[in-house]
């Protein structure tokens, strides 16, 4: 005699078994996907800083005069302050492991280091119109984050 009509219905203990497992292969994996995300969430702020940070001394050195005014014919020694800086060619070897503004005060940002480097733009001499090498200074401002990632920031500077 068979049974008609009379079906089992529901799962194995085996069937029960891999069905977690799998779901908690899925979970764990989802889980690691946040947690690099969130861990990671952080990085486009600390670039936008070192990039806002290169900016500002670019700004600042290329606003100052070209050549120290009281020689205006070449780049003497930097003083030994930056707050005494007067020209563009002081900032040349230029470093710091603090940020700090003009007048002294640290910045609220920490971890982050500075170096620049100011050199005559002898290598463009005559890409730029008939500007001779003597008449113009690059500028390269150097950011290395609390990541250790480095952002270069360079500007030119014609003499006018």
């Amino acid at each position: 005699m068979t049974r008609t009509g009379c079906q089992q219905k529901g799962v194995t203990l085996v069937e029960l078994v891999i069905a977690v497992a799998i779901a908690g292969i899925g979970i764990v994996t989802l889980l690691n996907t946040f947690a690099s995300v969130v861990s990671r969430s952080a990085d486009p702020m600390i670039a936008q800083q070192s990039i806002a940070i290169a900016e500002s001394f670019v700004e600042e050195i290329t606003a100052l005069p070209f050549l120290d005014p009281a020689s205006a014919t070449t780049c003497p020694s930097a003083p030994g302050s930056r707050t005494s800086f007067d020209n563009i060619c002081d900032y040349n070897g230029y470093s710091a492991s603090t940020i700090t503004d003009l007048a002294g005060n640290t910045l609220a940002v920490s971890g982050y280091q500075v170096s620049i480097v100011v050199t005559n733009g002898a290598s463009l001499a005559g890409h730029l119109g008939g500007i001779s090498g003597s008449d113009l200074l690059r500028v390269v401002v150097t950011i290395t984050n609390p990541l250790s990632e480095m952002v270069t920031l360079t500007a030119y500077r014609a003499r006018y």
